[in-house]
Parts: structure tokens; sequence; C-alpha cells
């Protein structure tokens, strides 16, 4: 997806890209740390494009029928959007289904875009992350098939599983709450529409 601003450098596309998006009300604004490094991630819920060259990982929320994919990280936290890193060659749809089979052992059948979390320094980046901010698409997807021996279990999440989703609108956070939310309508008006305007999995 090509995103709106013209610019020549990475730091002109981030300067553009922020004064773009100025108008849009994030489904969630909070501060945190991303990698331990501390930043502030909203995220937007919509259709607004966004330049690939800003793009650092790629999530998505998962669903299975009435369930989505919860993932468990060694610190307790839980959240719906498994996902991550592009290595190099790599397409987003090619690192987003890799990083959700590593982390949750899903093999995704569907995918559809929902929005992106735009992630910005409150202070100095880490080394290896981009100094001038970024973005994360955000997809929903469905899941094919499971494949235990898939997961990954060097990387920090503890464990996914299957919860309904009335549960999971019960136990998540109120950020997640909000996403889940908003992935679910997302989801219905896509069933409604038809099998056409969905990418579907080899």
């Amino acid at each position: 997806m090509s995103g709106p601003p013209t610019a020549t450098t990475r730091d002109d596309v981030a300067d553009a890209f922020t004064a773009s998006i100025t108008h849009l009300t994030p489904l969630s604004d909070r501060e945190g740390r991303y990698d331990h490094a501390p930043v502030r991630a909203r995220t937007y819920v919509t259709d607004h494009g966004w330049p690939e060259v800003l793009a650092f990982s790629v999530r998505a929320v998962v669903f299975r029928r009435n369930s989505v994919v919860v993932v468990r990280l060694r610190d307790g936290y839980r959240h719906i959007l498994p996902g991550g890193r592009r290595e190099p060659g790599e397409t987003l749809e090619e690192a987003l289904r890799r990083e959700v089979l590593e982390e949750s052992g899903w093999h995704l059948a569907l995918l559809r875009p929902l929005g992106f979390e735009h992630v910005q320094h409150l202070g100095a980046p880490r080394p290896g992350f981009p100094a001038f901010g970024f973005i994360n698409p955000l997809y929903i997807a469905e899941g094919a098939s499971f494949q235990r021996s898939a997961r990954d279990l060097t990387q920090s999440e503890a464990g996914s599983c299957l919860v309904p989703i009335g549960r999971a609108m019960r136990e998540l956070p109120s950020s997640g709450v909000a996403l889940l939310t908003a992935a679910t309508s997302a989801r219905q008006v896509c069933n409604g529409v038809g099998s056409e305007d969905w990418r579907r999995g080899g």
C-alpha cells in the first residue's frame, strides 16, 4: 500500500505522513515501551494509505470461527496482535504469515488490511530501530490450520491460545478490547461483502 506523502528521504516521508494523519482520530493513544524503548503508539483503524518505507513490523488480529488468537508474553501481558519484523527480501504478507506461525502456530488463510500503528520515539531510539519513527501495518486474518511444532519458543511470547471473542472482550486490557471490537466489526463487513474481496492463502 502506498502512502499519500511525496518526499525524498525517510525523515521527510515520516514528517509528511505524520502531517497527513492529523485529522484522524486514533482508536487508542498510549505511551509505553517498544522493545524496552519509550514510545508513543497510536492505533488507527482506517483505509488511509501509508508509505511502505515506514513499515517496520506487521501484525494481525487472527480469528478462527467465533474465537480470536490471544498471545501471552513472558511477563504475563496478553494481546491480540501476533506478528513481527520483516526479514531481508520478505514482503509484508510473507513476514506476517511467518511471524504469526512462529508466535502462535497458526497458518493464515485470509488477510485484509485493518489499519496501522503509528509509533514515535519519546527518547533516543534503540540500535536497529528507525530514528524517524515507524508504522506497523495491521490486518485481520483467518486462521486456517494449527501447527504446534512451528512455534518458536525462544521468542518473548510464552504461548498463545484460541479464546472465544466474548471472553476475550472481558479479559483483555481496554486498548485490546477496542481493537478487537473494531476488528470484529470489520470482519463482519468483509464476510458480508464476498470472498472475492479477500486475499486467500496458498
